[in-house]
């Protein structure tokens, strides 16, 4: 900070105007590839021809998807090493 300061006005002007530039043009790359990639991958389309093709099992809700990440966030990540893991999964199961 106090190298910049030191900048004359126009100097620093312009460094600034490269670094906005620099950091438009990458998250206008990183916008692209992620387009491009979600084009040639189509995430989720398995999942979706699954669900279409067995429609005996119940649909999940939003809420239902939203309480099942959680639970898995929770035992897997933070409770996962204890030995709380077996019995966290029983109390928080909400699909029984």
């Amino acid at each position: 900070m106090s190298g910049l300061a030191a900048l004359e006005p126009k100097c620093s002007s312009r460094l600034g105007l490269i670094t906005v530039s620099y950091y438009l043009w990458t998250t206008f790359l990183a916008v692209v590839v992620g387009i491009v990639m979600v084009l040639i991958i189509h995430p989720g389309g398995v999942a979706q021809k699954e669900d279409s093709e067995d429609s005996s099992k119940p649909i999940m809700s939003s809420a239902d998807a939203l309480l099942d990440l959680i639970r898995r966030l929770i035992v897997e990540t933070v409770l996962g090493p204890t030995k709380w893991d077996g019995i966290c999964i029983k109390l928080l199961d909400f699909t029984s």
